[in-house]
């Protein structure tokens, strides 16, 4: 519990836990949004009854995919530099 109480405090996280929490949030909007459209899918007879009377939730389900392609591509770019940067300090230094 005290972890999770510690992820609550956004502030004091690093770079790569905000990522992480940023992912987190988006995978949970997403997969909640997606639930609904689905449950409501199989409620409606017509679609264009459905499209119209869902379609703020198709947004909604829409801006969480987005914001877990651009959180992923953060992930990765924040990695691929921390990754660089211990490559850079790894090298032995050459004197001549």
């Amino acid at each position: 519990m005290c972890k999770i109480i510690k992820y609550l405090d956004y502030a004091k996280l690093n770079t790569l836990e905000k990522l992480y929490f940023n992912l987190t949030i988006m995978l949970i909007v997403t997969f909640l949004s997606f639930l609904f459209l689905v449950f409501e899918f199989f409620i409606y007879e017509n679609i264009t009854v459905f499209f119209q009377d869902c379609f703020l939730m198709f947004v909604i389900f829409i801006i969480g995919m987005t914001g877990l392609f651009h959180t992923c591509k953060g992930l990765r770019k924040y990695k691929e530099i921390l990754k660089n940067k211990e490559f850079y300090y790894e090298q032995p230094k050459i004197r001549l």
